[in-house]
């Protein structure tokens, strides 16, 4: 099964070619929609309700885009793919 970092890298791949940008909601609104399933099942294991899985999912998410070299971020907090990467 794929990660949210897998998921993530494969959609800024596909929509940042040419060192374009996008928004950090973008990315995550793409890793939802391809997790949403697996977080609902998280969220009824762990007795939580979704926005609090969400929620964690939103700071996890940035955590790993921070901390992996493969993506950069610009100084209006747009992010990319580090340039050679492929």
């Amino acid at each position: 099964m794929k990660t949210m970092l897998d998921v993530a890298l494969a959609f800024v791949k596909e929509n940042c070619s040419n060192q374009n940008y996008i928004a950090f909601n973008e990315i995550f609104n793409n890793v939802e929609s391809e997790l949403h399933e697996k977080w609902e099942i998280e969220a009824a294991n762990k007795n939580l309700n979704y926005e609090t899985i969400q929620l964690n999912k939103i700071g996890e998410l940035y955590r790993l885009l921070t901390v992996d070299s493969r993506f950069v971020r610009n100084t209006e907090g747009l992010w990319s793919i580090k340039i050679g990467y492929k």
